[in-house]
């Protein structure tokens, strides 16, 4: 298992990426956005695993000194408070695809795109979510309903496994996997209400 990664998470419907290094690149991009999965296109993300820290971090310092021409802004977007305000790069997809694929032919583990990684890192934390689960209901009963305020940390966490496509209500307590699949109900409900008033309100002024 690699002791650190060099990741590229381009954003989505925006020709910009961030390039930088970590040990656990999904604490990483949790910092960056509670919702990251709606911020950053995980599928066209870009791993490369190195076997030390300072290994990634040359990589990564040899590609931020390549890759100056198409520095852009920070995104506003993403938390300053994450850091790596420096980092970003705008155009610059393309050549970080060619030079990621030069490190795996050279022998670096690697995931060009890494949409199964981020899969395969969220599922590994299955335990670690139902017993996270569990203990967000434990003072809530049966038919008690969440508030707003409640459920917006926790439809955050959650939402995250329908982004990447897996199954999440399997990896819940039975209590939470109800809940959710209701409150996610209500949600395409609430669309499909809205979507017809904008339909008939268009009616109305022809």
């Amino acid at each position: 298992m690699p002791a650190c990664h060099l990741y590229v998470l381009p954003l989505f419907n925006e020709d910009i990426a961030k390039v930088g290094i970590s040990v656990d690149p999904l604490a990483r991009v949790r910092a960056f956005s509670t919702r990251y999965y709606e911020c950053f296109d995980l599928e066209r993300s870009l791993l490369l695993g190195f076997d030390s820290v300072a290994e990634a971090r040359r990589r990564e310092t040899a590609l931020h000194r390549q890759l100056r021409p198409w520095n852009a802004p920070a995104p506003l977007t993403v938390a300053r408070i994450a850091g790596g305000g420096t980092e970003w790069y705008r155009g610059a997809l393309p050549l970080l695809q060619a030079e990621t694929a030069d490190d795996a032919a050279r022998g670096h583990p690697a995931w060009l795109p890494a949409g199964d990684w981020w899969r395969s890192r969220l599922q590994a934390e299955q335990a670690l979510l139902y017993e996270w689960a569990e203990a967000c209901l434990r003072d809530v009963a049966s038919d008690q309903a969440l508030s707003p305020e409640a459920w917006s940390p926790i439809v955050d966490v959650l939402d995250a496994w329908p982004a990447l496509a897996l199954p999440v209500e399997a990896a819940l307590p039975r209590a939470m996997a109800r809940r959710y699949r209701a409150y996610r109900e209500a949600w395409r409900v609430e669309l499909r209400d809205c979507g017809a008033c904008q339909r008939m309100a268009k009616g109305r002024r022809r």
